[in-house]
């Protein structure tokens, strides 16, 4: 590994996910983001697989649906998906049906070819948020010879399926970027090297986190979300020394510190949208008495915002918008991100499906978990469930109002939002950068490490 300023970062608009770890990266980014895949980017004799492969991604994204694809798409799609069991531990690298099909298309299509010129005549490292650029951009780079480029694949969930992995992932030059442990344990599993692995955590965004020494940005927005969630004070009762010493506090005040905010984020294929005309009515008494704000995090898909508001119409609530209720959607997915991060400050719970949100409990926030959809995301269910950041609702939708309230006045919403603070990395984006630009780096033997 070598030293640079700066890396190329390349993504892919799947969804939100690849790009949401993408972008607390900006920093580091040559040029900006390579989104690829879209018309800007991609040379137009491999738009059409672009678009086949996203429009598996999106039809594998929505609960339910069957996808008119043809059979070996959805053989890939049901592949794709599947996560063998990591007990008993065994050796599983074998190449799958999904593995020899990236690499049919990396051999046959020349896959990411535009990519490869992109990034043509500079040194510089690249670091991929999607399986199938990094693994073709390897094969295509040790194909055509020359010095080799530093590569680097950030995964994006708790576990993953083996397409994450090349064929022979000896001979490739992937370094792997693992939020978690577990991602080390499963990757050693499909036959990487060691030495390619390390342990950095999900990149979570600056503006959320503050300084890597200091933490005063997450320290300072954790201590107030305490105080919101947790009314009774039964949590403080517990950990109130603990909490103290963590975040840099003498006493704890009386008062709540504002209102109890809830956000609920609709993921980037829109399958949670029909959850929200439920949670609505749930809430609505609650919204105009302001003894609840609620956020509708839209994304960037009109139709979802359109969806969402003739829901709030219906819900009559159309009053309350800008004020207890918030709705976040943008077209740039980027000006999405910001405002979605700038709101997740002044919000107690993120209620979202077990996506790469998940490793946004490092945040302090506690995940009320929505249906998983895929293997990945029922991982990403256990993991939060191990380290007790993850709450799974205890009722019926159309109770929401009644078993929130339950969930904060017991501390259950609190001990959350402390467990993932206290378990989950936060430090992901600044263990990167400091990788890309020293060249080095030593792993944290903790998530509290700094």
């Amino acid at each position: 590994m070598r030293a640079h300023d700066r890396a190329w970062i390349a993504t892919v608009l799947m969804g939100l996910g690849h790009l949401r770890a993408a972008y607390p990266l900006r920093d580091l980014a040559r040029d900006g983001f390579i989104i690829y895949g879209t018309r800007r980017t991609t040379p137009p004799r491999e738009r059409r697989i672009w678009r086949r492969l996203r429009r598996l991604y999106y039809a594998a994204s929505k609960a339910g649906a069957v996808p008119l694809v043809g059979k070996a798409l959805l053989g890939l799609m049901l592949a794709v998906q599947r996560i063998r069991p990591y007990y008993p531990k065994k050796d599983q690298s074998r190449p799958t049906l999904a593995v020899r099909y990236i690499g049919r298309l990396i051999r046959k299509r020349k896959l990411c070819l535009g990519l490869q010129d992109a990034v043509a005549g500079t040194s510089d490292p690249v670091i991929h948020t999607f399986y199938a650029t990094a693994i073709a951009l390897d094969a295509l780079e040790r194909a055509a010879g020359g010095e080799p480029r530093d590569q680097y694949l950030l995964i994006c969930d708790a576990d993953f399926n083996r397409v994450w992995v090349p064929e022979d992932p000896l001979t490739s030059r992937i370094r792997y970027l693992a939020p978690c442990t577990q991602v080390r344990r499963r990757l050693l599993a499909y036959g990487v090297p060691d030495a390619a692995v390390i342990i950095t955590g999900f990149p979570l965004p600056k503006e959320n986190v503050g300084s890597e020494a200091g933490l005063e940005i997450l320290k300072a927005d954790l201590f107030e979300r305490l105080l919101r969630l947790d009314p009774t004070r039964k949590f403080f009762s517990y950990h109130q020394k603990s909490v103290m010493g963590w975040l840099g506090r003498d006493a704890v005040p009386l008062h709540e510190g504002g209102p109890f905010t809830v956000m609920f984020a609709i993921g980037g294929a829109g399958a949670q949208t029909e959850m929200v005309r439920p949670i609505l009515r749930s809430l609505r008494d609650r919204i105009r008495a302001g003894a609840v704000r609620l956020t509708l995090s839209c994304g960037i898909q009109k139709k979802v915002h359109q969806r969402v508001l003739g829901a709030v119409g219906e819900a009559d609530l159309r009053g309350e918008l800008d004020r207890n209720l918030q709705i976040i959607y943008e077209q740039d997915v980027f000006a999405y991100l910001k405002r979605f991060n700038a709101r997740l400050r002044e919000t107690d719970v993120l209620w979202t499906k077990p996506s790469e949100l998940a490793f946004y409990c490092g945040l302090g926030l506690p995940i009320l978990m929505a249906d998983p959809i895929g293997a990945q995301e029922e991982l990403n269910k256990r993991w939060l469930q191990e380290i007790h950041a993850g709450v799974e609702p205890p009722g019926p939708l159309s109770a929401c109002g009644e078993w929130l309230a339950d969930l904060r006045d017991s501390g259950r919403l609190a001990e959350a939002a402390w467990d993932g603070f206290l378990k989950a990395r936060k430090l992901g984006t600044y263990r990167i950068e400091r990788l890309i630009r020293t060249g080095e780096m030593k792993e944290g033997a903790t998530p509290l490490e700094q």
